[in-house]
């Protein structure tokens, strides 16, 4: 763990986002069904808003507690559709959007990352939206060029089509962001309880060797998915300028041995999992047969490219100094309580 951003942060035992004495303000919640989607309709009824969860036909409702939030069903792209929804809305979060796992090419992350976000962007505009925040990735920016902490300041860079279409929309909203107050959020690798994102490999350290990608270190941010949805919630009313951009991590840098380590000591294990280092160039020959190939879901191409680059430590100070938020959970009680709900969810043995 590298500059620990608890050193330089005091903060106590979790804590709810909610405030006190608001009114409920209307916030519609696009992606509302996923792993993040889920936990910022919690949060943000928690915090006092009416929420209105956007999910698609085909959307599992499982997270969603239907007695607290108004459900929708629509498709984004349908400009009928958005107007309709949005003309009693207050404020929106974006959180919709094709991942680099699933993703097929460059065309389908624009399609549907920047295109179907414009529409969303233009409807916002036409039904007076108070504030669109828009969930974005590290990858927008790029990895850093060093172990050092990368700043929104720093240049951007994006290595992957994923990272590109996540920059070319946060560019897109810049652009209106006269017309339409818009906060971007750089999260680093969300996990925690429903995360599918993290459970292979949490499966895999389950067993007696572990493959990483990489002859040298990879360094890593991550978030708490409650504090992850906390910063899209204090997003929606923080005095910030439109436009604004702000890197949501726990502060801290690990290595992926050290995320290792942490999630075997999560999962009770006495005897830890061989490490056996795999060369990029054999990880990406895999990835390119499995994905685009034999057209199995799993590791992308574009996922390895990120990954190739090595160093995604980024600072969240911004965020704290700005958003009126700041991570409340640290990474070994929060890796505990997400092996507990994998567990109860069957997931885990």
């Amino acid at each position: 763990m590298r500059n620990p951003f608890w050193a330089r942060h005091a903060i106590g035992q979790s804590e709810s986002c909610k405030s006190e004495g608001m009114s409920r303000p209307k916030v519609l919640v696009t992606g509302a069904s996923g792993f993040l989607g889920s936990h910022i309709c919690e949060a943000a009824h928690e915090e006092g808003h009416e929420v209105h969860a956007l999910i698609r036909e085909t959307s599992s409702r499982q997270w969603l507690n239907q007695d607290e939030i108004h459900i929708h069903v629509a498709d984004l792209g349908e400009r009928e559709a958005m107007t309709a929804l949005l003309k009693d809305m207050d404020y929106v979060i974006h959180n919709a959007g094709v991942l680099a796992t699933v993703a097929r090419d460059a065309a389908e992350c624009k399609r549907v990352n920047v295109d179907i976000t414009r529409v969303l962007a233009e409807e916002s505009i036409r039904a007076g939206i108070k504030r669109l925040v828009y969930v974005s990735s590290l990858a927008a920016g790029g990895p850093g060029k060093g172990p050092q902490a990368r700043t929104e300041e720093d240049p951007d860079n994006p290595v992957s089509n994923y990272g590109r279409s996540k920059k070319a929309a946060e560019g897109m909203l810049y652009e209106l962001r006269d017309r339409l107050s818009v906060v971007s959020l750089r999260y680093g690798m969300i996990y925690g309880p429903r995360g599918h994102n993290t459970l292979g490999f949490f499966k895999a350290l389950q067993g007696n060797l572990v493959p990483l990608m990489g002859l040298k270190p990879l360094y890593s941010s991550v978030i708490y998915v409650k504090d992850a949805a906390c910063a899209a919630v204090s997003a929606l009313s923080a005095n910030v300028s439109s436009g604004s951009v702000y890197q949501i991590t726990d502060g801290n840098s690990y290595t992926i041995e050290e995320l290792c380590d942490s999630i075997e000591e999560a999962l009770g294990k006495k005897k830890r999992a061989k490490r056996i280092k795999v060369p990029f160039w054999l990880v990406m020959l895999k990835a390119w047969w499995n994905h685009d190939v034999r057209e199995l879901r799993g590791i992308s191409p574009d996922q390895v490219r990120n990954f190739k680059a090595r160093y995604w430590y980024a600072s969240p100070e911004k965020a704290v100094r700005e958003l009126g938020w700041k991570p409340e959970m640290d990474l070994s009680k929060g890796l505990s309580e997400t092996v507990e709900c994998y567990q109860e969810y069957g997931w885990l043995q």
